[in-house]
């Protein structure tokens, strides 16, 4: 079995409505996608080519928006469910996406 990974960057703001704490506040990040797949051989040597996994993601890169408007709780755990459901139709193998919120908290969305 084969695994790649890509990270994507992308800047955007958001507030957790109902959220006790100072996140309920509009706020930004630089936000890190990181998509996994997966598979079983290769094809011309690659899983698939980078640059077809990143020109699919960075269609689906809300980058300097309000995230809230696209995605209803837009937490870390939900973008990555958002990114998941993207990528799935448009990249056999999709295993799992993680979105980081900063260098130490993010969020894993995958399906057994």
């Amino acid at each position: 079995m084969f695994e790649i990974h890509v990270r994507e960057e992308f800047a955007a703001a958001h507030y957790l409505p109902g959220h006790s704490g100072p996140c309920a506040n509009l706020h930004g990040h630089t936000w890190v996608v990181e998509v996994t797949i997966r598979s079983g051989g290769l094809r011309d040597g690659m899983v698939i080519d980078f640059i077809d996994v990143k020109a699919i993601l960075r269609e689906l890169l809300p980058d300097h928006s309000l995230l809230n408007d696209i995605i209803q709780n837009p937490t870390a755990e939900n973008m990555a469910h958002y990114f998941y459901s993207g990528l799935k139709p448009k990249i056999p193998g999709v295993y799992r996406v993680t979105v980081w919120e900063s260098s130490r908290s993010g969020a894993t969305y995958f399906e057994d």
